[in-house]
């Protein structure tokens, strides 16, 4: 199975998520403010988040105001993901395997690892298929959206040996068999039109 969670990648990604989030939730607050002074936006009273993913009302004086980074980083919610990283049509063979295993954990890890190896496979063909074709301005986009699509899985469907137990192995590798086989999916009703 594939990490890309290594301490490496943790130390230069960690920086950024708090960045993203610092950046998010500033931009949100200055959004937030309108053209009057503090008094007068002092008794306007916030209106209740409908997600978890939303950030909080605007502090009313300038002490409560005064957010460090490392303080505004632990706040933020990530957005939920959506279900191409928890639902997917999967062959009929990955659910006899999984069924076979009765629970036990290396057995579930080894019919992951054959799902996601054919599934990896099924995507990478059908992204060669693309990109042996023509140039285009459409396929230059593809291009972009099969490494932002890429990218989103690697940073959602990790797992850190160090502090995560065998769940979460398992549920990392699950999210990326899904990912793979969704995008596949996609590739497949391009290729095929």
């Amino acid at each position: 199975m594939r990490t890309t969670n290594t301490p490496l990648h943790r130390r230069i990604a960690q920086p950024m998520k708090r960045s993203l989030a610092v950046l998010a939730l500033v931009m949100a607050l200055a959004a937030c403010q309108g053209p009057g002074t503090e008094a007068q936006t002092a008794n306007v009273p916030a209106a209740a988040p409908e997600t978890a993913a939303e950030v909080p009302a605007t502090p009313t004086t300038s002490q409560e105001a005064a957010v460090t980074t490392a303080d505004a980083a632990d706040d933020a919610q990530p957005a939920p993901l959506d279900e191409s990283y928890s639902k997917a049509s999967l062959r009929p063979e990955y659910a006899k395997c999984i069924k076979a295993t009765e629970g036990v954990t290396p057995e579930i890890q080894a019919c992951q690892d054959e799902e996601y190896a054919w599934q990896e496979k099924r995507l990478e063909t059908l992204w060669r298929k693309i990109a042996d074709g023509p140039d285009s301005v459409e396929k230059d986009k593809l291009a972009d959206e099969q490494a932002a699509y890429l990218e989103d899985t690697d940073n959602n469907c990790t797992w850190n040996p160090d502090e995560d137990g065998q769940g979460q192995m398992l549920d990392a590798q699950s999210c990326r068999i899904n990912r793979y086989a969704n995008r596949a999916d996609a590739l497949q009703a391009l290729t095929s039109k």
